[in-house]
């Protein structure tokens, strides 16, 4: 699935999300004209969802991408699949 996209975009991992949170952020994202793209995938063997959803954002808008998940989701730490927030990544 891909939004309406530029051509250009440079797009950076957001990260994995459940079916129902990935479609909260994707309606978000549509709303504000924020371009992503999505990659629906089965997370390794845990107590997890059965599939997950990839989300890559425009990086050019990482502002509004970035206060679009705080709206959502709170100031928790981000999901550790993701590049999007670099300085919390668990390396």
């Amino acid at each position: 699935m891909k939004s309406n996209e530029p051509e250009q975009a440079d797009f950076v991992l957001l990260g994995s999300y459940p079916p129902r949170e990935a479609g909260k952020l994707l309606e978000r994202f549509h709303k504000a004209g924020i371009a992503f793209r999505t990659q629906p995938r089965s997370p390794p063997p845990e107590p997890r969802p059965t599939v997950v959803i990839d989300i890559s954002v425009d990086s050019m808008r990482a502002t509004e991408v970035a206060q679009i998940h705080r709206d959502l989701f709170g100031d928790g730490l981000p999901n550790y699949h993701s590049s999007f927030f670099p300085e919390h990544r668990n390396v």
